[in-house]
C-alpha cells in the first residue's frame, strides 16, 4: 500500500484530505508543522507529500530540503496547496521542484487525478533507469540522439524535470528537435500512458479559417457559432491525462495567451459558447525558435506567461555545436534508410555504407537547419548514391545531381565513334568515383548488370 505524508494546520482540511487519500488506497500520516513533518520523515519514507504553502512554523517549500532526493521509485512527488494563490507562488514552487499545486479549496478530482498517478512501492521505472544508464552510453534517450556534452545536459535537465507536473519552455532554433524533446518528456513522465497533443501555433491563420482560435484551445458547444453544428474538444481537452505540446507558442495571440494561463492558474476553462467551468488535466509544454527573452521583449510573448512558464526551462544546442554527435547521426540516418528499403524491398544487397569523405563533409558543414537539414540532405545523399554514399553536395553542378565529380570531364573529338565515346566516358566515371561499379553505374543512368556486361566487353575487345 502507498504512504502519503499530509502536513495541514487546519483541522477540517486535514480530516478531509486523510479520508479522500484513505479511499483512494494509501495508509496516511499527518502532521500540523514542519517540525512534526521533519520528526515524521525520521520514521518512514512516503510515496507522496501533500503540504500546505502557510504553516504555523513556516512555508511548506521549507520542508523540501528533509525530503529523501531519491526514494525507491526515484523523485518524491510533493504536491503543494495554498490559498492564496499567485503566479509568483505558484513559480516558486516549481522551481523548487515539487510535482505539482491545488488551490484551496481543493479540487478533488483534480486531486484524485494527480493521486492516481502516483507509484506504488518498489515500482520500478524500467524506462527510465535504461535511458539514464546503457542507452545514454549510446547516445540514445528515448528518441532523440547525441551523447555530446550539451546533449548530456540537456538529458539531466529533462531527467529532472520529466517527473513532474511543471509547465516546460523549450527554445532552441529551427530543425533542433523541439518536439520531440516535448515527447521524450512525455515519455518519461508519470503522464506517458495519456495523450500527447501537439499543435503548432504559427498555423492559426489556416485554423482561423473555419475555427477561432478560443474554440481551438478551449473546444466549443453545438450552435455556439456560425458553422458549429456539433460540440467540438479543444486541445485542452484532447490533452486531458495527458501532455499539450504548444510549438511556436509566441505566435498566438496576446489574448489567447492570457485565456491559456488562467486556464492554468484556475485548473478550469470553459468552452466557447458553455456555462459551466471543466476541470483541467494536462500538462504544458511549449516552444519558442526565438531566445525567451527577445520574445518578452519584443511582446510577442506575455511576460506573465513567460514567468509561468520558465520556472521548468530548456535550451536546446545547435547541431554546430555538437561536433561529437554529427558522425553519429549520419551514420544513424542512413541505418534507417537502410531498413527503410530492406522492409520496402527497394535492395536485396548489402546496405549502403558511408565514407570517410562523406563525415568529413558533414563535420565541416554549418547546419544552419540544424537536424532537420542534416537528416534531409542524407536521405538525399543515400537516394542519389550508390553502395557507398560519398558526398552530401547531390544538388551542387559537381555534385551527382549534376552528373559530374571534382570537376571530371571527358573530351571527344567530332566523328569518335559512339562505342569508343561509351568506353572513354565509363572509364572516367569509374575513376571519378574510385572503381565503385554500383555508384559509377548511378551516375551513368544504367544497371550495376549492364554496366558489368560493358565491361567484360572491353575486357575481351582490349585483350
Amino acid at each position: 500500500m502507498p504512504h502519503a505524508l499530509i502536513v495541514e494546520d487546519d483541522p477540517n482540511s486535514l480530516s478531509g484530505l486523510s479520508a479522500i487519500l484513505s479511499a483512494d488506497g494509501f495508509s496516511v500520516d499527518t502532521a500540523t508543522t514542519l517540525a512534526e513533518a521533519r520528526s515524521a520523515l525520521t520514521r518512514f519514507i512516503p510515496d507522496v507529500v501533500l503540504i500546505d504553502l502557510n504553516l504555523p512554523d513556516g512555508s511548506g517549500l521549507d520542508l523540501l530540503p528533509s525530503l529523501p532526493s531519491q526514494p525507491p521509485d526515484g523523485a518524491l512527488p510533493v504536491i503543494v496547496m495554498t490559498g492564496n494563490a499567485t503566479v509568483e507562488s505558484a513559480i516558486e514552487g516549481l522551481r523548487h521542484g515539487i510535482w505539482d499545486y491545488l488551490l484551496k479549496p481543493v479540487n478533488i478530482p483534480r486531486l484524485r487525478s494527480l493521486l492516481a498517478r502516483i507509484p506504488r512501492p518498489y515500482e520500478l521505472t524500467e524506462e527510465v533507469q535504461a535511458l539514464r544508464s546503457t542507452l545514454r552510453e549510446l547516445g540514445h534517450f528515448g528518441d532523440m540522439l547525441g551523447r555530446s556534452v550539451p546533449m548530456q545536459h540537456v538529458y539531466d535537465q529533462i531527467e529532472h524535470t520529466a517527473p513532474t507536473e511543471a509547465a516546460v519552455l523549450i527554445s532552441g532554433e529551427p530543425g533542433t528537435g523541439k518536439k520531440l524533446a516535448a515527447h521524450t518528456i512525455h515519455q518519461l513522465s508519470r503522464r506517458r500512458k495519456g495523450p500527447f497533443i501537439s499543435f503548432d501555433c504559427s498555423t492559426i491563420r489556416e485554423e482561423g479559417a473555419h475555427r477561432s482560435m478560443d474554440s481551438v484551445l478551449f473546444g466549443h458547444e453545438r450552435n455556439a457559432f456560425a458553422g458549429a453544428e456539433n460540440r467540438e474538444p479543444g486541445l485542452l481537452e484532447q490533452a486531458g491525462g495527458g501532455t499539450l505540446f504548444l510549438d511556436q507558442i509566441d505566435s498566438l495571440p496576446a489574448a489567447q495567451q492570457e485565456a491559456l494561463l488562467r486556464a492554468l492558474d484556475s485548473q478550469t476553462f470553459m468552452r466557447v459558447g458553455g456555462s459551466n467551468r471543466i476541470m483541467t488535466d494536462f500538462r504544458l509544454i511549449a516552444a519558442l525558435r526565438a531566445p525567451a527573452r527577445d520574445a518578452v521583449s519584443s511582446g510577442a510573448l506575455r511576460e506573465d506567461l513567460f514567468q509561468r512558464l520558465s520556472a521548468s526551462s530548456i535550451v536546446l544546442p545547435p547541431l554546430r555545436e555538437r561536433d561529437d554527435d554529427i558522425a553519429l547521426m549520419a551514420e544513424q540516418f542512413v541505418d534507417e534508410l537502410n531498413r527503410e528499403n530492406h522492409i520496402a524491398g527497394i535492395t536485396s544487397g548489402s546496405p549502403k555504407r558511408i565514407s570517410p569523405a562523406f563525415l568529413r563533409e558533414c563535420l565541416a558543414n554549418e547546419w544552419p537547419g540544424n537536424v532537420r537539414e542534416m537528416r534531409e540532405r542524407v536521405r538525399r545523399a543515400y537516394h542519389a548514391s550508390g553502395e557507398t554514399i560519398e558526398t552530401l553536395r547531390v544538388d551542387e553542378p559537381g555534385g551527382i545531381g549534376g552528373r559530374g565529380l571534382n570537376g571530371s570531364s571527358v573530351q571527344v573529338t567530332v566523328g569518335t565513334a559512339l562505342a569508343d565515346v561509351e568506353d572513354m566516358l565509363i572509364r572516367a566515371t569509374l575513376e571519378a568515383v574510385g572503381g565503385t561499379r554500383h555508384r559509377a553505374a548511378t551516375l551513368l543512368g544504367i544497371s550495376p548488370k549492364t554496366l558489368y556486361n560493358k565491361l567484360q566487353r572491353m575486357k575481351l575487345e582490349s585483350s
